[in-house]
């Protein structure tokens, strides 16, 4: 079985601790997304965007925005101290759609589809 990059890896991370966070680890959400960040396999990552995207889209949204503000947080603990001004990762104000909702693109391994 083919396995995803060691960034797309930390990147579910950091999505399985949110969703276990925001859903609950009992969740099937939170249990497959879990499952694929262990196993690393793709077809694991597969099954795992197919239950986070039957997830309503508000719920989506703020897993995605939690998810994003905890890895700022990661990248702000481990770059912190290298002398770079990382202002520039602070939170930019959200663009709004015509309907005035903000979203957030989803994970890019959610978006792959031909692996």
């Amino acid at each position: 079985m083919a396995e995803i990059n060691p960034t797309d890896r930390r990147a579910l991370g950091i999505l399985s601790d949110t969703v276990n966070e925001q859903l609950g680890p009992s969740d099937l959400v939170s249990r497959e997304i879990h499952r694929a960040y262990t196993s690393g396999r793709s077809v694991d990552c597969a099954r795992a965007g197919s239950v986070f995207n039957e997830l309503p889209g508000w719920q989506r949204n703020m897993i995605g925005f939690a998810a994003n503000d905890r890895a700022r947080d990661v990248v702000r603990l481990r770059l912190g101290a290298t002398g770079r001004d990382w202002r520039d990762l602070e939170p930019s104000p959200r663009p709004q759609t015509t309907t005035g909702s903000t979203m957030a693109p989803p994970p890019r391994f959610l978006l792959n589809r031909d692996g």
